[in-house]
């Protein structure tokens, strides 16, 4: 029995870069009898984006329909007993269709498709799913519906455009739901044919890494839509003057520079100075297609200084280039030099920048590969040893040199090969040995991977700027062979021995034609090449276990991602007036500014955030790419700030809260918030439990790491810090000093109640108390400590909510060995700090207990470097990196 034609509809409007995915996600469907009828009635036709394959039919309308009506249509036209709605902007698993066709044959339904459906929410960070309640009539999601045409041709779809596909189900007979939701996930975007009410109580935050890892291979493209999807931010724009195409070394790298900018939040407008769209990503087209030319705003010119530049010198201008020899052409300095500042990709080329009378600021942003398109590739065990060369016949190539080093350590072996890749066409091959193969021509392809796992070895030789051809070997997992002269110096020597590097035997005159003369470049020695060739063929396992090291060293360090924003960086240092290029990372503390624990924990995460700022207030709308809010009782009120939250939600701002402390019941704001922190591990947990779903994460408080010089000569004085509170338990330190005769305190407590002040006057009266009243800083408060006391407690009430102390992290940061209640408010201390059940004991036991008192100072500071602020700033980048595209 043949399997039935199953007809995947998808109409379509000005969606080009959804049409793509979604026809690649029909191409890898494992279901073999289906075909795709496309409908399109948008302003722009997405032709291009569609394959010439039988199996895909394009249908272009003269004019715009309604959505009911081009379901249709999309019918009409296609030939399938079942038909599948294949809505552009979800994702589907390959086995999606024969899943359904399976499920629809079993049950003899006239429709199957889920009830339950899954949602990711780009521009938040999130994900969804949607449960209908039991009381609800029979439903399916239309987007997931698989349905027989006989059941279209008897109830056609309501002409509207909302709610067609619920009035279509209504109509329907039997309807069959599929139980594992897992192989669809819709998409919750700004441009949805329908508005999703997320209040609603059949709507729950679920697991985002779940939701994530379904996606698999396909996270990249998802990570990429923020910045296309988020509404126009304004503020200042970028404009990129560049080539843009796929098979050039400049080109290729505008690309990935472009969406980097443009993943980071930057608004950036496209001025091709060349542009051949075969191959480009439908990211890049989106970009292209919202470009205008003289839009305002500074200009990154990214080529080698050329006519072209001259339409942007009266602008505010940076320029990325770069140059291969050890001085550059006569003429480039002074056009460098009108730029606000040069970029290029590595410190090679800033010298000769400079030792050509290069003045103004020079910045080092390399160049690197896309993991996605040069992942570290299996090959097979070959007879022979292939080489790889991927050069032109250009001199400074040194393509006559590989051949004869290759020539050299081959010799007569008739299994080995060299292959030579070329840009350009060379002709006949540069030597008539067969052996070797020569593939020219410009390959309009996303990287040129498919060589390298051709080959076992590259032959990286030429005098380079950054070398692209010898990162892109070594990601792919290649051992690599390479000249260490002018660009590709960098990488041999941050890369170390994953490079089989080769000094320059000696150096010749650069006279290149139409630059005059241009210093010297290095040469390989043909010799000491062939010696790296022979080693490679006699040790392949060795080879084989450089290759997968380089491949490792090159993802972490030359990932292309990091240029964009690295870019950005560079130009928001050096425009005048300074100014921010992308909305950044803001930190909604409401005591910015005050005598606040809150604001002092904001000010030290902003010591080691990057591209964040604290604001008093909510951010400015357009300023923010990422709203944190720090969260403390008496700060906000919850409706109000779930106000707030909903409306940075709306804009399609990631909206994050840390509770410094968690109580007991939900708040209005937590539901608000797409991802919510915790101090401790008991605040974690408790959010967990009242929001399953909703990403909870805890990171811990940070710790300074100062540790000042301690007192010479121990004596029996107890230090304390933290505000004047009742909780904090600074009256009980008191009856200390009563029942420890010779015991004093040294009291640093800011105080801003008189009310406290006068009952800690009173209560102190006539006892060894030394207090300082005034806000002093947390270094010096460690300073002091650490000059003046033998011990430290932090004797706090217990308290029902979840908090940590930011007091009790100063004192451990002051070397001096500390006590504390064992309360939760010292739960994560417990291995640092001295906790016993009796305050006077314990006290008494610190002061003499010698070897406590070491053991208790040693692993306090290993504790504050384990947690330092460093490293808890780091965690909250790494976590608005998730949600911040």
């Amino acid at each position: 029995m043949t399997d039935p034609l199953v007809s995947c509809v998808m109409p379509t409007r000005d969606r080009p870069r959804f049409v793509a995915q979604a026809v690649a996600y029909f191409l890898r469907q494992d279901y073999p009898h289906r075909e795709l009828v496309i409908v399109d009635d948008g302003e722009s036709p997405v032709l291009a984006h569609v394959p010439d394959d039988p199996r895909v039919r394009y249908v272009r309308l003269d004019r715009r329909h309604r959505l009911g009506a081009k379901r249709n249509l999309a019918c009409r036209h296609s030939r399938g007993e079942l038909i599948a709605n294949w809505d552009d902007d979800d994702w589907m698993a390959d086995d999606r269709l024969s899943r359904q066709v399976r499920a629809l044959t079993d049950s003899g339904a006239d429709a199957c498709g889920l009830r339950e459906l899954l949602y990711l929410r780009p521009l938040a960070g999130d994900a969804w799913r949607y449960r209908p309640m039991p009381t609800d009539p029979p439903w399916l999601a239309g987007a997931t519906l698989l349905y027989r045409r006989a059941a279209w041709q008897a109830h056609p779809y309501p002409e509207v455009d909302v709610g067609e596909d619920a009035t279509f189900v209504r109509g329907l007979g039997r309807l069959h739901a599929l139980p594992d939701p897992r192989w669809y996930v819709a998409l919750l975007h700004p441009g949805n044919s329908g508005p999703k009410a997320l209040g609603d109580r059949r709507w729950q935050p679920t697991d985002l890494a779940e939701v994530l890892g379904l996606l698999a291979a396909d996270q990249t493209f998802y990570a990429g839509l923020r910045g296309s999807l988020a509404p126009r931010k304004p503020g200042t724009a970028v404009t990129l003057a560049s080539d843009l195409f796929v098979y050039d070394g400049y080109a290729s790298m505008a690309e990935y520079l472009a969406l980097g900018m443009a993943r980071a939040g930057a608004r950036v407008n496209l001025a091709p100075l060349t542009l051949d769209e075969r191959g480009i990503s439908g990211e890049l087209r989106t970009l292209l297609a919202a470009s205008r030319p003289e839009v305002p705003g500074p200009v990154l010119y990214s080529s080698y200084p050329r006519p072209e530049l001259e339409r942007y010198a009266r602008r505010e201008h940076f320029i990325h280039t770069m140059w291969e020899s050890s001085r550059l052409p006569a003429d480039w300095p002074a056009k460098l030099n009108r730029a606000r500042a040069v970029l290029v990709p590595t410190r090679f080329v800033a010298g000769v920048c400079r030792a050509s009378g290069v003045r103004v600021p020079i910045e080092v942003v390399p160049d690197g590969v896309d993991p996605a398109v040069y992942p570290a590739l299996a090959r097979p065990r070959r007879r022979g040893l292939t080489t790889l060369v991927v050069a032109t016949t250009l001199p400074r190539k040194h393509l006559a040199e590989a051949v004869a080093a290759w020539r050299l350590a081959s010799g007569a072996d008739p299994d080995a090969r060299l292959v030579i890749k070329s840009r350009f066409d060379m002709g006949a091959s540069p030597d008539p040995d067969p052996r070797i193969s020569v593939v020219a021509g410009s390959e309009t392809t996303r990287g040129i991977a498919h060589w390298y796992r051709q080959a076992d070895v590259l032959l990286a030789l030429g005098n380079e700027g950054f070398g692209l051809p010898l990162i892109e070997g070594m990601a792919t997992g290649l051992p690599v062979v390479a000249l260490d002269s002018e660009g590709q110096s960098d990488a041999c020597r941050d890369a170390g021995e994953l490079v089989l590097a080769v000094p320059p035997a000696r150096f010749e005159r650069c006279r290149e034609p139409g630059y005059g003369e241009c210093g010297v470049r290095g040469v390989p020695d043909v010799a000491t090449v062939a010696a790296k060739l022979r080693w490679v063929a006699t040790h392949r396992d060795e080879a084989a276990d450089l290759g997968r090291a380089a491949s490792a060293w090159v993802h972490k360090h030359r990932n292309v991602w990091h240029k964009g924003p690295a870019a950005l960086a560079v130009m928001e240092r050096h425009v005048r007036p300074v100014r921010p290029l992308r909305p950044r990372r803001a930190l909604w503390v409401p005591s910015w500014g005050r005598r606040c624990g809150i604001a002092e924990y904001a000010h030290a995460l902003l010591r080691h955030a990057p591209r964040a700022f604290a604001t008093a207030g909510p951010p400015r709308p357009g300023t923010a790419s990422l709203l944190h809010v720090e969260h403390e009782d008496g700060l906000f009120t919850d409706a109000t700030l779930a106000t707030q939250l909903a409306r940075a939600r709306a804009a399609g701002v990631p909206v994050l809260v840390t509770e410094h402390s968690v109580h007991d019941g939900a708040r209005d704001f937590e539901a608000a918030a797409s991802t919510l922190v915790a101090l401790t591990g008991e605040g974690a947990g408790k959010l967990r439990d009242r929001w399953p779903g909703k990403r909870v994460v805890h990171v811990p408080h940070g710790c300074p790491t100062w540790f000042p010089r301690r007192k010479s000569r121990r004596g029996r004085v107890l230090g304390a810090f933290g505000f004047l509170r009742p909780y904090k338990g600074f009256h009980r330190l008191l009856d200390v000093l009563r029942a420890l005769p010779g015991t004093e305190l040294l009291l640093l407590a800011y105080a801003d109640s008189e009310p406290d002040v006068a009952a800690w006057r009173a209560a102190s009266a006539g006892l060894p108390v030394r207090w300082e009243p005034g806000y002093l800083p947390a270094a010096h408060v460690a300073r002091r400590l650490a000059e003046e006391a033998d011990a430290l407690a932090f004797w706090y009430d217990d308290v029902p909510h979840a908090s940590a102390s930011g007091a009790v992290r100063i004192g451990l940061a002051s070397g001096v060995p500390v006590l504390t209640s064992p309360t939760g408010w010292f739960a994560d201390l417990a291995e640092v700090t001295h906790q016993p059940a009796d305050l006077e004991s314990g006290v008494a036991e610190l002061l003499d207990d010698s070897a406590l008192r070491d053991r208790l100072s040693t692993a306090a500071r290993e504790f504050c470097h384990q947690h330092s602020w460093r490293r808890t700033a780091e965690e909250y980048v790494r976590l608005w990196d998730t949600v911040d595209h």
